[in-house]
C-alpha cells in the first residue's frame, strides 16, 4: 500500500516538535471493515494503510489543522478536518459508499505528480485491473480498448501488427509510457500492444489530447502510461488461460508473487507468462489471417526504502516474441509460398531514486532502457518466369527478405515538486536517446543506422483556489532533437472548476511536435505479392506541429444512493505541415517506395459521450460513444489519379458499453459491447480506395467463479465467449497476391475462453 502527497493545499511545512497521533476505523455502509485502504493527511507524507479489521493509527503527527483522507479503489473517499494536539489523539470513523471501479484510483500521467482520479485537474481515464481481469485481457493490446475515443486494430493479416487510436489518430501519434517513461522506441512500438503481458500491468492511465509539455515528441493525440504492478501484500498465484478461435488454440499459462517485508521497507513483486497461439485461416486460401505467436515474459519490481521518505525502485523484464504468418509453417520460412516472420528479444528496466525532503518538498532521479533485438522475414516463393518451378535465382531472391533490426533507448533525468502556499510547481530536465539500426530492406540503401537525441526541460504550476475547487495548470516544455535545428516550445494550459460537488468543468489548450525521425510502420516492412513496401522521409521534411483543445463537463456522484456519471468532452486537434506519403513507384528488385512529405496541414475535431450508472451495489454499468472526423486541409493521393482528404483505416463513430453484476461474493457475470462504424481503407492489391458499406457490432459475455473447494487457495475459475456473434471483416484479400494490410473492423473474430487460478 502506497501512501502519497496529495498535491493540494494544507498543513504548513513546519516541524514543530509538539506531536499527537491521529487513528481511526474505515468500514463500508454495511459495516464491513476494509483493509489495505490509504489513510493520509492531505499535503503531508504522513498516512498509514487499514489492517485486516479496517483499523489505522498515524503517529508523530505534529500540532495542527490537517484534512484527512481515506480511499479504497472502487469507494468514494471520505474527508475529515482534524485538528492534532500534543499527546492527544484524534479519532476518526469513516463509513465509505461503493461507486465506480477507477474511482480513488491515484493517476499521475496528466500532471506528473499524484491525485485522486476524480480530483485531477486533466481528465485521465482508468482501466484499472478489476477490469484487465474481467475482460480476460491477456494483453496490452486487449486491455486497453475499454475506454471512449480508444480503438486498438490489427493492420496486418501476416504478422498480425497492431496499433491504438486515440481521437482517431494513427498510433503513431501517441506515447506509450512505461511507469511515466517513454522507453517504447520506434521499433519497439512496432507490436508492443501485444507483447506486454497483462500480469505486470497494475493500471493503464490514458490522457487524450497533446500530452508533449510533460512527454515529448510522439504525445501529439495523447498517451498511455503503464503502471506496473508494485509488491503490496504478500501472495502468490499461478493461472492457465486458453482461447479457442475455430479449434484453433491460444493458451497461456502465467505465474506473480508479491513478498512485502513486515516492516514497509522493502518488497519485490515477480511476474512470468508463457504465450502459444496456433495460426488461423479465416477464409480457406491456405494463408493465415492471424499468425502463430509464442511469447514468453518474465519480469521483476523491487524497492527498498533506507528511511521513512525514500525510496529506491529497480525494475527489469526481458520479453521474446515469436510470430509467423502465411503458410507451409512446417517448412522453412524461405521455402513457403508467402511467410512474414518476426522475432524479438526486448529487454526493459529502470533505476530510481525518489525523496520526500519534507511536506513541501520532494525530488526524484531515474534512469530508465530499452534494448531491442528484431530478426525478421517477408517475402515467400514466386515462379516469377512461369514455368511452373522455382529456380535457384528465384530462391535465392527470396533469401535476401531476411533481416534484422535492433535499438537501444535510454531516459533520463530528474523531476522535482514545491509547494509554495496554493502553488504546486513542478520541474525537471531529460535526456532521451535512441540507438536504431534497421536492416530488414533487402536494397543496403535503404537500410538505418542512426542515433536519435532529445535535451529537454520543462515547469509547470499547478494552482489551487477557492478551497481547491478551481485548479490552473500552466507550463511549457522545450526539447532539442537531433533532427531539429532549432529547439521547440510546447506550452500547455488546463483549467477545472468544480462548480459543485461531483460537477466539474475542465478545459486545455496544448501544442505538440513530432520530429522528422524513423517511425514505427517504417519498421513494419509489409510483404505484398513477393514486394516490400518501404516509406522513408523526404530530405526537407520538417517536424509536425499540433495545437489541441478541449473542454466539457462531468458529473460524477450520487442520485439518492445510486452512483452516476455522466460527461461530454469535445476536442480538436489542428496540425500544421501535417506528415503525408506520396508514392514514388517500384525498383526493378521489387521494392514499392513511398516518401513521407508535409502536406499543408490536417485537423481532427469530435465529441464524446461517457454514461454511467450503479444502481447497486453489485451491478455497475459504462459506456461510451465517440464521434470524430479527421481531414487534410488538401487532398492527398492515395493511389496514381486517387486522392481523398479523410484519414484512413480510422471510423467516424465507435463506442462501447459494459455491464458487471455480482450476484454473489463467489460469481461475477460480465458482459459488453463495441460498435464500428464505417471507414475508408486502401487496398494496394488492387490499387483502390475502398469504402466498405458495413459496421460491427461485437458483444462479449464472460463470468468468473470463485471455487468453494479452492478457498484455501484461493482459487477461481473463468469462462466465457468473445464477439459472440463472429462480427468480422468478410473481403480479407485471398492468396499470395492480396494486400496485407487490407483489414478493417474488429480485431479479433470469436473466441470461447477458459480460465482457471489458485493463489497462496
Amino acid at each position: 500500500i502506497s501512501v502519497f502527497s496529495i498535491n493540494k493545499p494544507g498543513a504548513d511545512g513546519g516541524s514543530p516538535l509538539k506531536t499527537g497521533s491521529a487513528s481511526g476505523h474505515i468500514k463500508d455502509v454495511d459495516g464491513n471493515p476494509l483493509s489495505g485502504a490509504n489513510v493520509y493527511l492531505q499535503n503531508t507524507t504522513l498516512g498509514a494503510p487499514t489492517d485486516q479489521e479496517g483499523k489505522f493509527v498515524i503517529p508523530n503527527v505534529p500540532e495542527g489543522k490537517y484534512t484527512l483522507i481515506a480511499s479504497i479503489v472502487g469507494y468514494e473517499p471520505g474527508k475529515q478536518v482534524i485538528v492534532i494536539k500534543e499527546g492527544e489523539d484524534f479519532h476518526v470513523e469513516f463509513s465509505l459508499r461503493q461507486t465506480f471501479y477507477e474511482t480513488s484510483s491515484v493517476v499521475v500521467t496528466g500532471t506528473a505528480s499524484q491525485y485522486l482520479y476524480e480530483d485531477s485537474p486533466v481528465k485521465t481515464e482508468v482501466v484499472p485491473r478489476k477490469l484487465i481481469e474481467q475482460t480476460h485481457a491477456t494483453n496490452l493490446a486487449e486491455a486497453v480498448g475499454w475506454q471512449t475515443g480508444v480503438r486498438v486494430e490489427n493492420d496486418c493479416q501476416n504478422c498480425n501488427f497492431t496499433q491504438v487510436r486515440l481521437l482517431g489518430f494513427d498510433g503513431k501519434y501517441s506515447q506509450i509510457l512505461i511507469d511515466g517513461d517513454p522507453v517504447v522506441s520506434s521499433l519497439a512500438g512496432v507490436y508492443a500492444l501485444e507483447q506486454f503481458p497483462q500480469e505486470m500491468i497494475s493500471q493503464l492511465e490514458i490522457v487524450k489530447g497533446g500530452g508533449s509539455a510533460l512527454y515529448g515528441s510522439g504525445a501529439i493525440a495523447g498517451t498511455i502510461n503503464i503502471i506496473t504492478q508494485q509488491p503490496q501484500i504478500n501472495q502468490a498465484k499461478v493461472s492457465f488461460q486458453s482461447q479457442s478461435i475455430e479449434g484453433q488454440l491460444d493458451n497461456q499459462i502465467s505465474t506473480v508473487a508479491g513478498l512485502a517485508g513486515d516492516d514497509g521497507k522493502s518488497g519485490i513483486f515477480v511476474y512470468g507468462s508463457a504465450r502459444n497461439r496456433n495460426g488461423y485461416d479465416r477464409n480457406g486460401d491456405g494463408l493465415t489471417e492471424l499468425g502463430e505467436l509464442k511469447n514468453e515474459t518474465i519480469g521483476f519490481n523491487w524497492f527498498y526504502k533506507p528511511a521513512a521518505n525514500d525510496q529506491l525502485t529497480v525494475s527489469l523484464r526481458r520479453i521474446h516474441d515469436y510470430r509467423r504468418g502465411g503458410n507451409d509453417f512446417d517448412l522453412p520460412l524461405h521455402e513457403a509460398d508467402l511467410a512474414e516472420s518476426t522475432e524479438h528479444w526486448r529487454w526493459g528496466g529502470k533505476l530510481k531514486w525518489q525523496q520526500n525532503v519534507n511536506s513541501l518538498f520532494d525530488y526524484s532521479l531515474f534512469y530508465s532502457f530499452s534494448a531491442h533485438n528484431r530478426d525478421s522475414y517477408y517475402g515467400g516463393l514466386f515462379d516469377e518466369d512461369g514455368d511452373g518451378s522455382i529456380s535457384d535465382t528465384e530462391r535465392l531472391d527470396a533469401l535476401a527478405f531476411y533481416g534484422n533490426a535492433r535499438s537501444f533507448t535510454q531516459v533520463a533525468g530528474g523531476r522535482a515538486n514545491l509547494t509554495a502556499g496554493n502553488n504546486r510547481i513542478t520541474g525537471g530536465v531529460e535526456y532521451y536517446s535512441d540507438d536504431l539500426e534497421d536492416h530488414s530492406v533487402k536494397d543496403v540503401r535503404y537500410h538505418i543506422d542512426e542515433v536519435y537525441t532529445n535535451y529537454a526541460v520543462y515547469l509547470q504550476d499547478d494552482i489551487s483556489f477557492l478551497d481547491s475547487r478551481l485548479n490552473i495548470i500552466a507550463g511549457a516544455r522545450l526539447d532539442k532533437h537531433s533532427e531539429l535545428d532549432d529547439p521547440v516550445i510546447s506550452p500547455r494550459l488546463n483549467v477545472k472548476y468544480e462548480a459543485l460537488e461531483g460537477l466539474a468543468f475542465r478545459a486545455s489548450f496544448a501544442t505538440g511536435f513530432r520530429a522528422p525521425q524513423t517511425f514505427d510502420e517504417d519498421l513494419h516492412v509489409e510483404a505484398l505479392g513477393g514486394d516490400q513496401r518501404v516509406v522513408r522521409n523526404a530530405d526537407d521534411l520538417k517536424e509536425e506541429k499540433s495545437s489541441s483543445f478541449t473542454a466539457g463537463f462531468e458529473y460524477k456522484g450520487f442520485v439518492d444512493d445510486v452512483a452516476v456519471l455522466f460527461g461530454i468532452t469535445g476536442f480538436y486537434t489542428k496540425l500544421t505541415d501535417a506528415f503525408s506519403e506520396e508514392s514514388l513507384g517500384e525498383t526493378s528488385d521489387g521494392l514499392i517506395l513511398w516518401q513521407r512529405t508535409n502536406s499543408d496541414g490536417a485537423e481532427v475535431k469530435g465529441v464524446e459521450l461517457d454514461l454511467g450508472v450503479k444502481p447497486v451495489n453489485n451491478i455497475e454499468i459504462r459506456g461510451g460513444l465517440a464521434y470524430k472526423k479527421g481531414t487534410y486541409d488538401s487532398p492527398q493521393e492515395i493511389f496514381d489519379g486517387q486522392f481523398s482528404d479523410e484519414f484512413m483505416r480510422t471510423p467516424d463513430v465507435y463506442g462501447h458499453l459494459q455491464v458487471s453484476y455480482d450476484p454473489t461474493n463467489r460469481l461475477n457475470l460480465f458482459s459488453a459491447m463495441r460498435y464500428t462504424g464505417k471507414m475508408i481503407v486502401p487496398n494496394e492489391a488492387i490499387e483502390e480506395i475502398v469504402e466498405p458499406d458495413k459496421t460491427f457490432f461485437e458483444f462479449d459475455l464472460g463470468f468468473s467463479y470463485k471455487v468453494p473447494f479452492l478457498d484455501s487457495f484461493g482459487g477461481k475459475v473463468d469462462l466465457g465467449v468473445k464477439n459472440i456473434f463472429d462480427a468480422y471483416q468478410d473481403d480479407l484479400g485471398v492468396g499470395v497476391d492480396r494486400d496485407p494490410a487490407y483489414v478493417y473492423g474488429p480485431q479479433l473474430p470469436r473466441r470461447i475462453y477458459f480460465g482457471i487460478e489458485a493463489a497462496l
